[in-house]
């Protein structure tokens, strides 16, 4: 990297802390210059370990000529708000998934950063799993033919969250929804990024925390425009912890990612093959491989900064995202499939 890139940071909950301060904390060509939480012991006590300087109100971020980039870790429903703040004000901008509430709004933000030669994306970390990573280049070498299904299950415990009605986790006007726009956000971008645009779909959902206003379950089916079917499944009531499985078939083999399993990435030839090998590159990480994916979504934006080349992450793959949240809820709503 030619330059450092200096941050301003908006939000400092329990994401920031395991996960976005490990970029800052890494420190090479980037640096936070800026960090804000409402909560002012908070934002002192992360200043102070940065050397930055504390702040409880994020306008005061938006005229600071020390700051060429924002990263946004704040409840879905105030994101297309405070993004497109700091855009208008010439910032480039980094923002937690998903990227809006709104597809309109997220292809909204995706054209004012173009029109102003502005960064700007999700943070999909996605992207920057060695798992998946390893399992695309499988795929594009033609080791498991051609593509037939490709199955996603993201599980977590949000127990806690969820039955706290004051948090913006289980209220529908904090978080915009429950597992599709939540976990389904990764597994919708992982579609795009993979495997092209979806066809058509149809969802399903259902609610075991009472209290929460929002779906803590999920299944959203269909085809792709390849013609492979495809399935995401979300739960926020798994007793273990956080996961994400990818299985991807095809007309000559198998690939399985799964971060619980050593090692995380296998693949397996033809229906003989029960023993499988592992995919190279791809360590068995289960404390850290989610962090680790969101700090290097920081540091490949600042990258694109500094080097004024695209983002590693499509942004219109993150509105593309959004939209497919959509299209999901309406089916939840009306029972019926949905064509794009």
């Amino acid at each position: 990297m030619t330059a450092t890139v200096r941050f301003g940071v908006v939000g400092l909950g329990e994401i920031y802390q395991l996960a976005h301060h490990l970029a800052y904390q890494r420190a090479d060509g980037l640096q936070a210059t800026v960090v804000c939480d409402l909560d002012p012991a908070v934002a002192e006590r992360t200043a102070q370990s940065l050397g930055a300087r504390a702040s409880t109100d994020y306008r005061e971020l938006l005229a600071d000529d020390r700051i060429d980039a924002v990263d946004l870790v704040l409840p879905h429903n105030v994101h297309y708000e405070v993004a497109r703040e700091f855009l208008e004000a010439g910032k480039h901008v980094l923002i937690e998934k998903p990227m809006t509430v709104d597809a309109e709004h997220a292809r909204e933000l995706v054209a004012l950063a173009a029109s102003k030669g502005l960064r700007f994306t999700v943070n999909e970390n996605t992207r920057f799993i060695p798992a998946y990573q390893a399992a695309l280049d499988a795929i594009n070498g033609g080791e498991i033919g051609d593509v037939t299904l490709v199955r996603t299950l993201i599980s977590g415990n949000e127990f806690e969250r969820l039955g706290n009605p004051k948090l913006w986790k289980g209220r529908q006007d904090g978080s915009g929804g429950g597992t599709i726009i939540d976990a389904g956000a990764h597994s919708f971008y992982l579609l795009k990024w993979m495997f092209g645009e979806v066809a058509s779909l149809r969802a399903l959902s259902d609610r075991l925390v009472d209290v929460s206003q929002v779906e803590d379950w999920s299944i959203v089916c269909g085809r792709m425009r390849s013609g492979a079917l495809f399935s995401v499944e979300s739960t926020f009531t798994s007793g273990g912890p956080w996961n994400e499985r990818l299985e991807v078939h095809g007309t000559k083999g198998l690939i399985v990612v799964d971060q619980h399993q050593n090692p995380p990435a296998m693949i397996f030839h033809g229906k003989r093959d029960h023993a499988g090998s592992p995919l190279p590159g791809t360590a068995y990480e289960p404390n850290t491989w989610k962090y680790d994916s969101i700090a290097a979504g920081i540091e490949s934006f600042a990258r694109s900064i500094a080097k004024d080349e695209p983002t590693a992450v499509a942004p219109e793959d993150g509105a593309y995202a959004v939209r497919i949240i959509e299209l999901a809820y309406e089916s939840v709503a009306t029972g019926r499939p949905v064509s794009l």
